[in-house]
């Protein structure tokens, strides 16, 4: 008796074990395209692999005009008119400075043309953000209005 209890309980981890195995061929792989390295970790390991990096993007001719129209005004803005003191002191924005912000268009930098903001891309947006994180205060209120539900691709 003890040995056909036995025989039944190995069966079914056979069974069991094949089960398994069956649903293990059947499952489709997680990613889909082609696994790479991990740069950070091959960086470690000593294996630097400078596709990733290089060539850094270059900024076209137009680019470069259109990024400069915007960056005098808000520079002169910034180092002309943000009282970072007075901001710090009271722990609060000016309106009529975030209205000068508003009539900017820093509050939709990277949001597209066609829903009025400015459709800048990354590049044109890192070089305004030098000139903005002048303050703190404005630059944390402005990296909100560009990360908070304008991530679409």
């Amino acid at each position: 008796m003890f040995g056909c209890s036995l025989l039944r309980r190995a069966a079914a981890v056979a069974r069991a074990w094949q089960g398994l195995e069956v649903l293990r061929a059947r499952r489709r792989p997680l990613h889909t395209s082609p696994q790479c390295p991990a740069f950070a970790k091959e960086l470690f390991l000593g294996n630097l692999e400078l596709k990733g990096i290089f060539p850094f993007p270059e900024v076209s001719q137009d680019e470069l005009n259109e990024i400069n129209q915007f960056v005098g005004p808000v520079e002169k803005f910034f180092t002309e008119e943000v009282d970072s003191r007075k901001i710090d002191q009271e722990g609060k924005i000016p309106v009529d400075t975030l209205e000068k912000l508003k009539s900017l268009g820093l509050f939709g930098m990277q949001v597209p043309e066609e829903y009025g903001g400015l459709g800048l891309s990354n590049t044109m947006y890192a070089r305004l953000g030098e000139i903005i994180s002048m303050d703190g205060s404005i630059s944390v209120t402005l990296a909100a209005h560009q990360a908070i539900g304008l991530k679409w691709e």
